[in-house]
């Protein structure tokens, strides 16, 4: 087995709903960005999401693997920017309950990922449960996400508690996401911190966050990561930092055997030779029976043993044809435990409500709690959004009960009114606030008055004035401005008038004092 060379990466979370999927998926094509070969390996067995968030259908997935139907090569999907991505199924999950055979097909593939790959990223299931602890253990960096939900910082706080009696102990690297800005997400941090430390005292670092962003919710809707849909947003912002200092971080690591993990639990030989990519089912000759009977040829009914011992010798020669498959099916079927027939009910007919009535009837007997129903919400929601790429709440909905539940300062929603009109300006190519349309509706208000009136032309005028250095011109001044233009021409007209009566009057009386000297000069009569 040559040296492994991919660093693994878990990315996981104490409760589901926190955006680890999209975060995992983002950052693996961050580091592709990086010029680094990446793989996402898809271990959410419950909520296989990786393929939704990239837009794309796989045609096998691990189980096909597993069961020796394909190979490594066959099974993976090609992503963006040469992003690859191993689909998940259930069944990864429960390595415990795979057998040898499969267990041996699954390290030989974490093996060839390994070699083949510079970053192996892991989405995980979200919870405590012995899948994803046996990720976190297998993996040599483990990144937890957090989010400002209280729910979020309880259930990530049971994850490391529950980390921390496992004898793990290595450094967990918080991620703090849906966070308002740098200095929001620090804070949110260093309230998870000081609990951490104070009850369970475990080794935990500030890896980073990333900002809540109208593009992480379009992104899932359109199938296309963030990074890929709005590189200049401010989520693909902090991905693109995230990646570069997680390469950093990891750089000068030593580089782990992902697999070794599972084979200290199971006493397997790392130097064994491992299985081939497409393995072939056999089965020792002293396990066949000495005399089979085709079960097609029986009119007696077969006992249980006879009918397995036939089974696998027909499986050992791999010659069954559908008739066979029949037959098989046919004499097994008497050893099914017959369930009698009860009448049909309308509650049978839905058994879905029922579920329900019985999730509303214990919720009825705790008397509603706050907590719990939040948490159901919440993750119905997210499930709901991640499984239809579409939101639960209509976006009118949605944004009152943002609004209705806000409880922040005057900035942070300052800052949320920006990014919804950054997000309108994108949508629609125009800005989301008419300030005429705002002052024409205001203006025609019956309760706004003269003097409101008076008050806000004032101040319009006084801001025009700090503005543009210079009083608002309106109609009046314009048209005194036309009129004061003409009076000038007019005036000009004027003196050239004056200027040339003058002149007449000059040259009449020089010619009258010309006229007296003549007459002077002429004998009188």
């Amino acid at each position: 087995m040559s040296q492994p060379k991919a660093k693994v990466i878990t990315v996981t979370s104490g409760k589901g709903g926190v955006g680890k999927s999209s975060t995992a998926t983002n950052l693996a094509l961050s580091l592709t960005a990086l010029d680094k070969k990446v793989c996402v390996f898809d271990a959410d067995a419950s909520l296989a999401n990786i393929n939704i968030l990239l837009g794309i259908q796989p045609t096998y997935t691990l189980q096909h693997l597993l069961n020796g139907e394909k190979n490594l090569k066959e099974i993976i999907i090609d992503g963006p920017r040469g992003l690859k991505v191993v689909p998940g199924a259930t069944g990864i999950a429960e390595y415990a309950q795979l057998t040898n055979e499969q267990k041996l097909i699954l390290l030989a593939a974490l093996d060839k990922l390994q070699q083949d790959f510079d970053y192996l990223i892991i989405d995980t299931a979200a919870g405590i449960g012995d899948d994803v602890l046996d990720f976190i253990r297998a993996s040599q960096f483990s990144i937890i996400i957090i989010t400002p939900e209280p729910t979020s910082l309880t259930d990530s706080f049971s994850l490391l508690k529950v980390l921390k009696r496992s004898n793990y102990n290595r450094t967990s690297y918080i991620l703090v996401n849906m966070a308002l800005d740098a200095e929001n997400s620090q804070a949110i941090y260093k309230r998870f911190e000081s609990a951490v430390k104070k009850y369970i005292d475990v080794d935990i670092n500030y890896l980073g966050y990333i900002q809540v962003d109208e593009t992480m919710i379009s992104s899932i809707r359109l199938q296309c990561p963030a990074v890929l849909l709005s590189p200049d947003s401010n989520a693909s912002g902090c991905f693109k930092k995230l990646a570069q200092e997680l390469d950093k971080e990891v750089a000068e690591q030593t580089v782990d055997s992902f697999s070794e993990f599972w084979r200290q639990q199971d006493g397997i030989d790392s130097r064994a030779q491992t299985p081939s990519e497409t393995p072939v089912v056999t089965f020792k000759e002293d396990t066949l029976p000495n005399t089979v009977t085709p079960p097609a040829s029986v009119k007696t009914p077969l006992s249980f043993k006879q009918a397995a011992d036939f089974c696998i010798a027909q499986l050992s020669t791999g010659d069954v044809t559908e008739e066979d498959s029949a037959a098989f099916l046919e004499q097994l079927a008497q050893f099914q435990p017959q369930v009698p027939e009860e009448p049909t009910t309308q509650a049978d007919q839905a058994p879905s409500s029922s579920s329900i009535r019985e999730l509303y009837s214990y919720l009825e007997q705790r008397s509603f709690p706050k907590d719990e129903l939040r948490e159901i919400v919440t993750t119905l929601e997210q499930v709901y959004f991640e499984k239809h790429a579409e939101s639960l709440n209509s976006f009118e909905s949605s944004s009152l009960k943002l609004f209705a539940q806000f409880s922040g300062n005057e900035d942070d929603l300052h800052y949320l009114n920006q990014q919804l009109s950054s997000c309108f300006q994108r949508e629609f190519k125009k800005p989301l606030y008419d300030v005429l349309e705002h002052l024409e509706s205001l203006v025609s208000s019956n309760n706004f008055s003269q003097q409101s009136f008076d008050d806000l032309l004032s101040e319009l005028l006084s801001s025009y004035q700090k503005k543009f250095n210079e009083a608002y011109k309106t109609m009046a001044d314009e048209n005194l401005k036309s009129a004061r233009e003409e009076i000038s021409v007019l005036q000009k007209q004027l003196s050239d008038i004056n200027n040339e009566l003058n002149d007449t009057n000059n040259t009449l009386t020089e010619k009258i004092m010309l006229l007296n000297k003549i007459q002077a000069l002429l004998p009188s009569s």
